[in-house]
């Protein structure tokens, strides 16, 4: 068998296991190496080869690195559990380190920014983009999310259900996110009563009756993103972090502890598993304990004295 094959099955055999942007990460990392050895038989794999494969991307981030080996390890040990090799060859490979980054939230000009650069006959896209904003959702939660899982109503708004990381079920509630119910009563109006919520567009080659393809999400931010640092240049330009979707996410978990939600509130807001990861958002959030240092200060008459 060869690796393209190994790959094929193993994706197959797992495609309820995995969700679907570790199914897409692993499927382009394990059709990688098999592109980087087109000949070698699964059987012949050895660690000096996993090792060679992983060291010609030795340039990209850790955590980029982390995850190849993650597709590695997974579809070798599975294969190994499976009878279908004699030993594990990823087993031996040394664990790639990965340092600790801190959210990156983008600041609320940016943001309104990004969001006014969408033109308004882009309705799914407004829809998908404020979505992400204005509730905290992961890119892939709100490709998953079908017109069943959104219940609106006029009292607060109305939830929706999501599937998160580990297939673990959230409500995210819609009672701070006016603009996407807008948007959602009219897109829903437009789209049938099943289905993914963000369908393909057939236009461009997609289908209404399944959800649009991360590549695609990501060509129409980077195209709204280009527009905004054409109108605005100055708004970017001391950015030394990269400009991501994901970033949507970390500025809605900033704004909530900004408003004083409670850390374990923002936790299921999110979908964390743990505190441990919500406290990264509270500690990068400098500007309001410089605030709360103020106050303090004020209130304590400190601030008017002279020196």
């Amino acid at each position: 068998m060869l690796l393209g094959e190994l790959a094929r099955v193993f994706l197959e055999a797992n495609r309820n296991s995995l969700s679907q942007n570790t199914l897409r990460a692993y499927r382009y990392d394990l059709n990688s190496l098999a592109r980087a050895f087109p000949e070698l038989d699964t059987s012949e794999v050895g660690v000096e080869h996993l090792r060679a494969f992983l060291g010609a991307v030795a340039d990209l981030a850790p955590s980029t690195l982390a995850r190849k080996q993650a597709a590695l390890r997974s579809c070798f040990g599975w294969a190994y559990r499976e009878g279908l090799i004699g030993s594990d060859p990823a087993a031996r490979l040394e664990k790639v380190r990965v340092p600790r980054r801190d959210p990156r939230p983008l600041t609320e000009e940016q943001a309104e920014a990004l969001l006014a650069a969408i033109p308004s006959a882009h309705r799914r896209n407004r829809l998908l983009f404020y979505l992400l904003y204005e509730t905290g959702m992961r890119v892939g939660e709100a490709l998953g999310v079908h017109v069943g899982h959104v219940h609106v109503n006029t009292m607060d708004g109305g939830y929706i259900r999501v599937v998160g990381k580990g297939d673990e079920e959230r409500i995210v509630p819609l009672i701070d996110a006016p603009r996407t119910v807008r948007l959602l009563r009219t897109h829903l109006k437009g789209i049938g009563k099943v289905g993914p919520l963000f369908g393909g567009d057939p236009r461009k080659g997609g289908r209404l009756a399944e959800a649009m393809d991360y590549t695609t999400v990501l060509h129409h931010f980077e195209r709204y993103l280009a527009t905004v640092r054409r109108r605005r240049p100055d708004l970017f330009d001391r950015e030394m972090e990269a400009v991501t979707i994901h970033r949507l996410r970390h500025s809605y978990a900033t704004t909530k502890l900004q408003e004083g939600v409670s850390l374990q509130s923002v936790r299921k807001l999110m979908g964390h598993k743990n505190l441990q990861t919500t406290l990264r958002y509270a500690e990068t959030d400098m500007e309001s304990i410089k605030q709360e240092l103020v106050e303090a200060r004020r209130r304590s008459g400190r601030g008017s004295r002279a020196k």
